[in-house]
């Protein structure tokens, strides 16, 4: 069973210098600073009232980044949703350390939970990971031709 899902980087065109350093060396290609390439990830995952599927992504990408922007270790946010099941939307959050990501309930707040009430028919299931991003710009796939891609 495969699961295809678009992506959307909350980073407006014009905001884009506020990137964490590691996101803008993987979407940008910067490679001047030296950041170690690994995050935390927290995984949570709705599913939209129908016909709500627009709304509650951009709560997500706006009204709930900016509460995530205040937050020690934040570093971004990702919001997927399910091309089969549109009404399945995954909140992809990046902290700096795994307790925050762990630790950081943040779905659960009040603010949050009242942000996205009206939005939602349930919360399915959370999940935190480790996140490594590539080790530069000029070795990730859509830059290299997998025919020159070297063995692990």
């Amino acid at each position: 069973m495969s699961s295809h899902a678009y992506l959307e980087l909350d980073a407006p065109a014009k905001g884009v210098g506020n990137l964490d350093p590691r996101l803008a060396r993987l979407f940008l290609g910067s490679s001047h600073d030296r950041e170690t390439a690994n995050l935390n990830a927290r995984a949570v995952e709705f599913v939209a009232k129908p016909g709500r599927e627009q709304h509650l992504r951009d709560c997500m990408r706006r009204e709930v980044a900016e509460l995530l922007k205040r937050q020690s270790g934040f570093a971004g946010i990702f919001v997927l949703t399910s091309h089969k099941e549109p009404r399945l939307i995954r909140v992809l959050s990046l902290w700096d350390t795994a307790p925050q990501a762990t630790e950081n309930h943040w779905e659960d707040s009040a603010a949050v939970r009242k942000l996205v009430a009206a939005l939602i028919d349930v919360r399915v299931k959370v999940h935190t990971y480790e996140a490594e991003l590539p080790e530069s710009a000029e070795t990730t796939p859509r830059t290299r031709e997998l025919s020159d891609a070297r063995m692990c």
